[in-house]
């Protein structure tokens, strides 16, 4: 009897938060990202950034990101992309729509994305974004206008970013300038783009509402620990 009150005090807490949060769910969107090394998802900001989140949309809509890959890593900083794609054994440009306006409203903490954009001005961003794989704030939140945070990764998401920002680097500026370092997958002394190069093989937005697909995620994490709880309550187990 105690193990189920606790329980049902339990599931009308878990009630009471989602009512809550819920009018932030629609204020947010997901996205997922499918990689030649797992899967990133990412929460959009769309009430903070909205320009930018649907900037960002457009060229997730329009296919523009598919084969595209992560073209610049710099570990215990950011992993960038969405400038270049790689396809049929050629390399091309992420096709580019307006300049939009810069919107910095939020840090440049670890896990999240940001616009990379031109050191020409704030309002240059296109299609390239970056992860953050640190807190930047101090650098980028002061620099050319503060870089426009628009999303985060969420799940499991980091721990594919961090596998790639992982990744040894290597400068095939011979291709294009901004190739510096780009992080490549299996690379052995010969240079084969269409297996190393982490290429994004599919986007697409999630029609579940971000925070409500979060929240629901979480919750069911946290019901299931609460009955296995019960499930062991009646035993006892051995201390540590």
């Amino acid at each position: 009897m105690i193990q189920f009150q606790c329980l049902s005090k339990f599931y009308a807490l878990a009630f009471i938060v989602f009512v809550g949060y819920l009018p932030n769910a629609v204020n947010a969107s997901l996205v997922r990202m499918e990689t030649t090394m797992g899967v990133i998802d990412i929460e959009l900001f769309d009430s903070v950034a909205p320009i930018t989140v649907a900037n960002f949309k457009n060229y997730v809509n329009d296919g523009d990101y598919i084969d595209s890959f992560f073209h610049r890593s710099v570990p215990g900083f950011i992993l960038q992309g969405g400038g270049y794609r790689f396809a049929n054994n050629a390399y091309s440009l992420v096709p580019k729509d307006a300049p939009i306006v810069n919107e910095y409203n939020l840090s440049n903490v670890r896990g999240t994305l940001a616009m990379a954009k031109l050191g020409s001005g704030p309002d240059t961003a296109t299609s390239e974004w970056f992860v953050n794989l640190a807190d930047n704030s101090a650098n980028l939140d002061a620099q050319n206008g503060g870089f426009t945070v628009f999303g985060q990764i969420v799940g499991n998401g980091m721990d594919v970013i961090d596998a790639i920002a992982a990744l040894p680097r290597y400068d095939i500026s011979v291709i294009h300038s901004a190739f510096t370092t780009v992080p490549l997958n299996g690379y052995n002394g010969v240079y084969d783009p269409a297996t190393q190069l982490v290429r994004i093989t599919a986007v697409s937005a999630v029609p579940v509402p971000a925070a409500v697909w979060l929240f629901l995620s979480g919750m069911l994490g946290l019901v299931s620990v609460a009955r296995r709880r019960v499930d062991t309550e009646g035993s006892q187990l051995p201390g540590r």
